[in-house]
């Protein structure tokens, strides 16, 4: 069984429980860059990406977004931005968003 990945959405208390994404590890690839940054790619069939890139087309540059990984805790990141969607191959498209550890200081 696939772990899964869960985006929850950060900011107004009524939508943030309403407003989550819930993809199963098997179409998510990720990759960690400089500053923090993580760009998590998605490669799915067109129904699927369509939904992802929905979803996240909504979502605002630097909005919180809680990213969650096989049950282990929700992880604070803000929204960067996300790419065009690609074909790969019939019935298989690809997108990534990025986003950005979010900070404390103290």
């Amino acid at each position: 069984m696939a772990d899964n990945f869960v985006f929850r959405r950060g900011t107004g208390s009524k939508e943030k429980d309403k407003k989550l994404l819930e993809i199963s590890e098997e179409f998510i690839t990720l990759q960690n860059k400089r500053e923090n940054a993580l760009i998590v790619s998605f490669v799915a069939p067109v129904a699927d990406i369509t939904n992802i890139h929905n979803y996240f087309d909504d979502l605002h540059e630097l909005e919180p977004v809680f990213l969650e990984i096989a049950d282990a805790g929700a992880v604070e990141y803000t929204f960067r931005g996300i790419s065009p969607i690609k074909d790969v191959e019939d019935g298989v498209q690809e997108m990534s968003v990025t986003l950005q550890l979010k900070r404390e200081f103290l």
